[in-house]
């Protein structure tokens, strides 16, 4: 189906199940961009490549940019900021998913994993049979959950709520999504001992994705580094494959090697050779 036809059929569908008056979505070009509230929102897709052959992009991870009226861009965490508990989150989140979805259609064809967040509060806002609702936008695209990799970022805020955040997750692999779980890389040691590791084991989802950042902060004392090593010695224990974000330099892709990451993003790549990527490789 064309972009505009399928732009043109959510909008009928965001507008009858959300009662609203305007359409949320609109095509400008080839790019699909939405609307919430005052807010305009947009997708940035950066690649995900191999890190022993970062030629090789195996699959894109959609942002959120967003820009308000007489403002400047604005991250996830101010736009999320807009909607209240309950279906105004869960109605964004579902929105912000739509509008990555149908801006990497145009790279699809390739059969890359498509990685999208979903908010820890659209998790806690939905009450059961998480990804299913998704799954009608997924196939109304042509495409399977299968290529669809649903990243769940894991920080203190949200460890009372352990428990419901792993059911959802548990529920996306139930409906065929790749999982994946990213932890603040502002945690401190006792956040990654008591919680982060304690969840891996409870969930081994299909990724885990780290920044450098947190590695950085972590080995800032030397029994903090000691423990930082714990948790890659955990992946490697499980069937799980380590995404490290955050390579922005020559530095940073050493540090890959060192902790064996098998996944890389970040800047650093995209000013090499590796711009002239082979053909992508299916992950999920």
């Amino acid at each position: 189906m064309p972009l505009s036809e399928l732009v043109n059929c959510f909008n009928q569908k965001l507008k009858e199940e959300q009662r609203l008056s305007e359409n949320p979505l609109e095509l400008r070009g080839n790019r699909v961009e939405g609307r919430f509230g005052d807010a305009r929102l947009n997708t940035e897709l950066h690649p995900v490549r191999l890190a022993h052959a970062p030629s090789m992009i195996v699959g894109h991870d959609a942002s959120l940019k967003s820009t308000r009226t007489a403002t400047s861009g604005e991250g996830p965490e101010q736009v999320y900021a807009l909607a209240e508990d309950g279906p105004p989150v869960v109605n964004l989140d579902r929105l912000c998913r739509t509008i990555h979805m149908l801006n990497f259609l145009p790279i699809a064809h390739d059969d890359g994993s498509l990685f999208l967040h979903v908010h820890p509060r659209h998790i806690l806002g939905v009450k059961r049979n998480h990804g299913a609702y998704f799954e009608d936008v997924i196939f109304r695209c042509g495409l399977s959950p299968r290529r669809v990799v649903i990243t769940v970022q894991v920080t203190p805020v949200y460890d009372r709520q352990f428990v419901r955040l792993l059911e959802g997750l548990k529920s996306y692999r139930a409906h065929g999504y790749g999982t994946a779980i990213k932890f603040d890389e502002n945690s401190d040691h006792a956040f990654l001992e008591r919680y982060c590791i304690e969840f891996l084991y409870r969930f081994a989802p299909d990724f885990v994705r780290l920044d450098t950042a947190f590695l950085a902060r972590l080995n800032t004392r030397p029994e903090w580094a000691k423990r930082s090593q714990r948790l890659p010695a955990v992946m490697r224990g499980l069937d799980t494959q380590f995404l490290l974000e955050g390579v922005e330099t020559k530095a940073d892709a050493a540090l890959a090697r060192i902790v064996g990451a098998d996944l890389v993003k970040g800047g650093y790549y995209e000013g090499t050779d590796a711009r002239k990527h082979q053909p992508h490789r299916a992950i999920a």
